[in-house]
């Protein structure tokens, strides 16, 4: 896998939860399923096995256009720190990217940093980065949602 910087993504936000909540929403099959993909997208997850090695599959379902299933592998679970998986169409291991996730404690909150890297061209690393943001934006009001009750 070639990386250089311009292929890669780094996205830093801040949720209003503790590190340990926002890191759970990755690993939960119901949590993920109800934030994981962009806003307007419907996703099902069909599988997560949330342990080093263990798998995972979903498929986005696309207003315009059929599904597209993402399939990966964890490398990396260190609660509530890191988490880093593979990341790619299922099936078509030449498109495959590696997610790493860090999770730092700032004042109560989280800031969340996602870099990406093995995405092949500054396009796809663009509309991997209007896509994970659109996501984090989910994944932010799921936490806020679940610090309010």
């Amino acid at each position: 896998m070639n990386v250089t910087e311009d292929t890669t993504l780094v996205i830093t936000r801040l949720f209003e939860a503790s590190p340990a909540r926002v890191f759970d929403a990755w690993l939960t099959r119901e949590e993920w399923q109800s934030w994981i993909g962009p806003e307007g997208v419907d996703c099902v997850v069909f599988l997560l096995e949330p342990h080093i090695g263990g798998r995972y599959r979903l498929e986005m379902h696309m207003p315009a256009g059929g599904p597209i299933a993402v399939a990966g592998v964890f490398r990396i679970i260190d609660p509530p720190h890191t988490l880093s998986f593979t990341w790619g169409p299922e099936g078509d291991a030449s498109r495959q990217s590696l997610v790493t996730l860090t999770f730092t404690e700032r004042e109560g909150k989280t800031e969340l940093t996602l870099r990406q890297v093995g995405l092949g061209s500054a396009a796809s690393r663009d509309q991997f980065r209007q896509g994970w943001n659109s996501a984090l934006n989910k994944l932010a009001r799921h936490v806020a949602l679940e610090q309010s009750r």
